[in-house]
């Protein structure tokens, strides 16, 4: 099962990245910064990591809801046109996703207290529930 917490990465990836940055000179104050782009689109993102796609980058809470199992929150990308969930303040292992009218949903646990799952068709109506169903948010 993929784990829904992805803050870790290898320090193999770090330890590649300070070496490729070894010779770098630092940006002057006038650089500008580099954007990410969205590498998906509404159906084509389905069951695909946002920041992975670079969706997370324009991405606001669409809806949040306070439950006994955590803070749930129905997560959108305008630029990729789709949804995930994403949970924080949970027990470790609970269950947290996001499901749409069409294309179906995306099931996750928690690691630790937080976490967040893959996208969804964010072209039609979607919301996020947490473990048993009726805690989700409302359609959007």
């Amino acid at each position: 099962m993929k784990q829904a917490h992805r803050a870790v990465k290898s320090m193999f990836g770090i330890a590649m990245a300070a070496t490729a940055l070894a010779g770098f000179v630092a940006p002057t104050a006038s650089a500008t910064t580099t954007q990410v782009t969205a590498s998906c689109y509404g159906l084509d993102c389905y069951t695909y990591d946002p920041i992975d796609k670079g969706c997370s980058a324009d991405a606001y809470t669409a809806e949040s809801m306070d439950t006994v199992y955590g803070t749930i929150e129905l997560r959108y990308s305008p630029a990729c046109a789709a949804n995930w969930a994403r949970i924080s303040g949970a027990k470790n292992g609970q269950v947290f996703w996001v499901e749409n009218m069409s294309s179906g949903f995306d099931i996750w646990h928690a690691i630790g207290s937080t976490g967040y799952g893959n996208m969804v068709d964010g072209t039609v109506q979607a919301h996020a529930c947490v473990e048993d169903g009726y805690h989700c948010t409302g359609w959007h």
